[in-house]
């Protein structure tokens, strides 16, 4: 018996050193590829769009009229709040929040916008029921209890037309939103280098294969102007930004 208990012990001290060291190893990953992430500061960027920068993240609002949609809510809501103050944005102005996925960093200031009702992609509510897990058997957390789930049907808030496209691979709904045609807003789906589009870093992915592949699904967009990332900044020539990429 005590063999046997020792064994289990043996078995169990090794499966918690283990885990420890892929946390380790994952944590040091990260924290080099966050320091190569390039943001924009907080600023008007076109007469409709804004950026909010949160740390090593950016969130981004377009006007309609008095209000506003958010897309992502940023990392911390005392930063986010902060930095709508410097734009002279109440955020109670925000009428609605188009969530590109649910990890923190896109989900951290969700409670700030009262008023605003949140969407979420639906093969994203996996990782917050607890269905499937982001790492390992870890899950995510998104501080509304009400959220409305979407697809790739097109939805109209106010005067702006929001065509969701599921690029599936950084997370299961891993969703760009197309806002009037003009404006394409890929959260964590890819990266931007010198001015073209590039994978967003592989081990963060939760499919990298997948996230490549859905890739493809935002290079032959019509009439698309801008692309604003969710780590990378922006920028103001989209067909440049893909020609580039080799599905």
């Amino acid at each position: 018996m005590k063999k046997i208990f020792k064994k289990i012990l043996f078995i169990l001290g090794a499966m918690i050193i283990v885990v420890l060291l892929f946390f380790v190893s994952y944590f040091l990953r990260a924290r080099s590829a966050i320091k190569k992430m390039t943001p924009v500061a907080t600023m008007q960027i076109t007469d409709d769009v804004y950026a909010i920068k949160d740390s090593y993240v950016n969130m981004f609002l377009v006007k309609d009229g008095k209000y506003f949609i958010a897309i992502d809510a940023g990392n911390t809501r005392r930063v986010v709040k902060d930095e709508l103050k410097r734009l002279n944005i109440d955020p109670d102005s925000v009428r609605a929040v188009l969530l590109t996925h649910s990890d923190a960093d896109h989900t951290g200031a969700l409670s700030l916008f009262r008023d605003a009702k949140v969407y979420l992609p639906e093969q994203e509510e996996q990782l917050v029921n607890g269905e499937t897990g982001r790492f390992l058997f870890f899950g995510n957390k998104i501080d509304v209890k009400d959220y409305e789930l979407i697809n790739d049907k097109a939805i109209i808030i106010g005067d702006l037309k929001l065509l969701p496209i599921p690029t599936p691979g950084h997370t299961p709904g891993s969703t760009c939103y197309l806002i009037n045609d003009k404006y394409l807003f890929t959260g964590d789906a890819l990266s931007l280098r010198g001015g073209m589009i590039d994978r967003f870093p592989k081990f963060i992915n939760k499919d990298a294969r997948r996230a490549k592949n859905s890739m493809s699904r935002i290079t032959s967009l019509s009439g698309v102007q801008y692309i604003f990332t969710g780590h990378y900044g922006y920028t103001n020539d989209y067909r440049a930004a893909v020609n580039g990429w080799k599905k």
